[in-house]
């Protein structure tokens, strides 16, 4: 496991995961706005309305972000972004359901709005994300790096004074919530599983359906692997993701394919259900055999679907992190909108 360590703490010198500091508090803030876009909001009003009211007769200074909030999707760079991070197509709903809601035009009627784009800018992205990730369809792929990049945009069209810092917002605010992200995601994670459990149930159940369909019958899954294997013209490569992984690794162990030359697994269980004993191929204790190729294992210490090999195979594995700077479970998926990723497959496929 990523980061398991001696103590279930700090991961041990040496070990995958030791480089990594703990856990980044922008990646838990935005694993927060993704299940509340609007919360930033909701705080930011609360406190700016201590500080001043608005005198008689004067203009809300919201008037001024709102009307260009309706003007973002017609930059052309903002869209080039939005669609790098994977919400390009749900953005502009998204937009009007944030500037339409209560919360949002609460935020708007306040002081704050006036030197808080920023956080309107994270408001509208986290609702996009949302929208799209509740889609009845394959798991999105979200680029965090993009999404970032995103909202700078979007704060450099939007009026109002800049935040304080290079895009990231650090105001009394928001670090407060920051610093409470841990315990608030718990509490509003559980919150949301209870009233939308029937709803996760769907999302989850295609996964874990199709592990256990796997290990009760994985043979035909397997066999699939081996004919797209003998089709293809040396060398050979196998890259695959999450339980593609475990039907790659177990027909390889059960298999000799000299014209595979690299096994690469991404965000892989591989590792820890041979630790279980629950690897068809391969008992736990037992070694890999030696006509299994090299294998690149590539995993995010945010997906926790993820696992690490080169402890239980020593020799065997070479474990290589990366960051999509997205939350779980969205991390999961988002190995394939990281351009380090292709980085790494240019550097080592024959």
């Amino acid at each position: 496991m990523p980061g398991y360590g001696t103590g279930r703490g700090l991961p041990a010198a040496g070990t995958p995961g030791a480089e990594a500091d703990g856990p980044d508090e922008d990646v838990e803030f935005w694993g927060l706005l993704y299940l509340d876009p609007l919360l930033e909001l909701r705080l930011l009003t609360t406190e700016s309305a201590v500080r001043t009211e608005l005198a008689p007769g004067a203009v809300p200074p919201g008037e001024a972000l709102s009307s260009a909030a309706q003007s973002l999707t017609g930059d052309a760079r903002l869209r080039e972004l939005l669609d790098a991070a994977g919400i390009g197509e749900d953005f502009p709903a998204a937009v009007a359901a944030v500037l339409t809601s209560p919360d949002c035009r609460g935020f708007l009627r306040s002081p704050a709005a006036s030197s808080e784009a920023d956080a309107l800018a994270r408001a509208f992205t986290a609702e996009a994300v949302r929208r799209r990730a509740e889609r009845p369809a394959a798991a999105p792929v979200f680029d965090g790096t993009a999404r970032d990049e995103a909202v700078a945009r979007m704060v450099a069209l939007l009026p109002g004074d800049p935040p304080d810092g290079t895009g990231t917002h650090r105001g009394p605010v928001t670090r407060k919530v920051k610093r409470l992200a841990g315990r608030l995601a718990l509490g509003l994670a559980s919150a949301q599983v209870v009233k939308r459990r029937s709803a996760l149930t769907d999302a989850a159940h295609p996964a874990a359906g199709d592990v256990l369909l796997y290990l009760s019958r994985g043979g035909a899954i397997r066999e699939v692997v081996a004919e797209a294997v003998r089709a293809a013209e040396p060398p050979v490569v196998l890259l695959a993701h999450s339980l593609g992984g475990i039907a790659s690794l177990d027909l390889l162990v059960l298999r000799a394919l000299p014209q595979v030359e690299l096994l690469v697994t991404v965000g892989s269980q591989a590792p820890f259900l041979y630790e279980l004993g629950a690897l068809p191929s391969l008992e736990h204790g037992a070694p890999l055999p030696g006509h299994v190729p090299p294998w690149l294992n590539v995993y995010d210490r945010r997906d926790l679907l993820s696992y690490v090999g080169a402890g239980v195979f020593p020799d065997r594995v070479r474990d290589v992190a990366l960051d999509s700077r997205q939350p779980f479970p969205l991390a999961h998926s988002a190995y394939w909108s990281n351009p380090e990723l292709y980085r790494l497959l240019a550097e080592e496929l024959p």
